[in-house]
């Protein structure tokens, strides 16, 4: 147990500085009985990831350059669900692959001869594939490590990409939350909280679901007050939490909830002045991205603020008797301004509109 929860330390440690992978995989391939522990993708933009702790740098530029499209395994895990650890046996033909010319150049030589893997990815669109490889079957043992290890790894994956964001915009962290188009708080020593950019703060001075009292997060509704607080607790614990750490926080009629997801975040002094964190959340307002998204089509087709707005009740549903009853106008009014809305926007039909604003 000691050895499991070290080397989620590592992991997290990963999480927040991309370059210790390296020591974590290395851990994880000793903690699993393996040689070594190798972990490759590519992020959204397509730039290649690959990350391994002990294989030689000559025999992964032949891999790449010349066994990647011949390895069977790495083929068959596509079809393997992110998280779900596999042994090479369970998803590929064994003799076949024992047989293979990769097999037999390349892994044999390096005493590979039995692998497992895990498949990462986030929702932004990193995907990674992790590989530990040995001398030994992966068993029982190995395979439970796997699959207590997984969601950390994933996480820590999730968080090398915010990271990765906040850090390519050339300015600080802090800075940089402040250009993302959701709210960012941190959770530190004794369960405080502080929001970290102007849309954390809006939404908890607005107090609708979601509002601070004594420095603690608390929601309008009991059950989903005790729901946040556990969940909280259980990411600063750094444990892993169903459905990637996410719930929703419901709000005053006629209003989308909130969506919170929550990430373990280690003690280290990577943010400046906040050495204690436990976790970051991240608090997403489907109703302010709309507005975006209808001002955005406001200024591109010229539509005026009340055509916008009508435009957004329409796409949130229930068609343009609801959405003019949601907007205090008239039915008239609403096919007025819907028809002028066609005019400008070159669409004919209400599921058209609501494509064309959706995809803007």
């Amino acid at each position: 147990m000691d050895a499991i929860l070290g080397l989620i330390d590592d992991i997290y440690e990963a999480g927040a500085h991309p370059e210790r992978w390296a020591h974590a995989l290395c851990r994880l391939a000793d903690v699993t009985g393996g040689i070594d522990a190798t972990m490759g993708g590519q992020t959204a933009a397509q730039v290649p990831l690959l990350v391994t702790a002990r294989t030689d740098p000559d025999s992964v530029r032949l891999y790449a350059e010349h066994y990647h499209s011949r390895n069977a395994m790495q083929l068959a895990l596509h079809a393997v669900p992110v998280g779900r650890p596999v042994v090479d046996r369970a998803v590929i033909d064994i003799e076949t692959f024992h047989a293979s010319a990769f097999y037999n150049e390349w892994c044999r030589p390096q005493h590979y001869l039995h692998g497992a893997a895990i498949n990462l990815a986030t929702s932004q669109g990193w995907s990674a594939t992790l590989m530990v490889s040995g001398r030994q079957d992966y068993g029982h043992d190995a395979m439970h490590i796997l699959t207590a290890v997984a969601p950390h790894l994933i996480r820590a994956f999730q968080l090398n990409q915010l990271l990765h964001e906040t850090r390519t915009m050339g300015m600080g962290a802090f800075a940089a939350l402040e250009y993302l188009d959701r709210g960012a708080l941190l959770v530190g020593a004794g369960g405080k909280v502080r929001p970290a950019n102007g849309i954390a703060e809006a939404i908890l001075a607005e107090g609708d679901g979601l509002m601070l009292r004594d420095g603690q997060l608390s929601c309008a509704n009991a059950n989903e007050t005790a729901a946040l607080q556990r969940l909280v607790a259980q990411c600063a614990r750094g444990i892993a939490v169903r459905d990637e750490g996410t719930m929703q926080i419901g709000r005053s009629e006629g209003r989308s909830p909130l969506t919170l997801q929550c990430v373990p975040f280690p003690t280290s002094n990577w943010w400046p002045g906040f050495s204690q964190q436990w976790a970051m959340i991240f608090v997403t307002d489907p109703d302010a991205r709309m507005i975006q998204a209808t001002e955005r089509l406001r200024q591109r087709y010229g539509l005026t603020r009340a055509e916008a707005r009508l435009a957004w009740e329409i796409v949130r549903g229930g068609g343009r008797k609801t959405a003019a009853e949601k907007r205090g106008i008239s039915v008239a009014t609403a096919r007025s301004q819907l028809t002028s809305i066609f005019d400008k926007t070159g669409v004919r039909r209400q599921s058209e509109l609501v494509r064309l604003l959706m995809d803007d």
